[in-house]
């Protein structure tokens, strides 16, 4: 008879602790911490930032295809008697084809002018992204090229130039400016000489036009294209 009463005594004891830790009011209760995550905060840390792509720096030019800018007076010999080309160096944000296929609403694009929340995205049969509504609703658009690099379109498909700075380059001797800006003229061939004696009169040299390559620290080559 004791054996059995000492049973049911333990038994007792049993069935009140799991009680108490299932949310009862016993002393040890253990509070249930397992919480869902709010659709916020998953979002919030789910969030990518995509930076643009290394690009064209003032550090290196020494081998490079460059956008340029320059007007009259631009080109000249210097007092040792080398030529001269005074220039802005223009560049775009550029952005890897992979972080453009994955981006989301949530994420953060990183521009040269500062950060932009996407909180808007649409993505266009012809491959265009379209960021907070497009151009049109004052988002942007981004487009590929065929190299796949991503970039801001603007009005006409223009790129969306900057500057980064300005350089004196050397002109090398055996220099040579093509010129295909007007389409009914074809292109004209101009060298050194034709900036100095004026031969050169039309100063519309822009980066939606204008590019210059640049080899061992001289500009070998210069190109100006139509643009509508």
């Amino acid at each position: 008879m004791k054996k059995i009463l000492i049973a049911v005594l333990v038994i007792c004891f049993l069935l009140t602790g799991c009680k108490s830790r299932d949310g009862g009011n016993g002393s040890d209760a253990v509070p249930d911490v397992t919480q869902p995550i709010s659709t916020t905060a998953a979002a919030e840390q789910s969030a990518s930032r995509i930076y643009p792509l290394p690009d064209t720096s003032m550090e290196n030019m020494t081998d490079a295809v460059l956008s340029v800018s320059l007007e009259e007076g631009n080109a000249y010999v210097d007092d040792t008697g080398k030529m001269q080309m005074d220039v802005k160096i223009y560049t775009y944000d550029k952005y890897d084809m992979v972080d453009i296929s994955m981006l989301k609403v949530g994420d953060i694009l990183v521009t040269h002018t500062g950060e932009v929340e996407i909180t808007a995205l649409t993505r266009t049969e012809s491959g265009a992204v379209l960021i907070n509504g497009g151009l049109d609703e004052n988002g942007f658009d981004l487009i590929t090229d065929e190299t796949g690099i991503f970039y801001e379109r603007g009005y006409n498909d223009a790129k969306n130039w900057y500057e980064i700075g300005q350089a004196t380059i050397r002109v090398s001797v055996d220099f040579e400016y093509h010129d295909t800006s007007d389409p009914e003229a074809g292109e004209i061939l101009y060298y050194p000489g034709s900036f100095l004696i004026g031969e050169v009169t039309d100063y519309n040299f822009t980066p939606y036009n204008t590019t210059i390559r640049v080899e061992g620290g001289q500009i070998m080559e210069m190109y100006r294209v139509y643009t509508p």
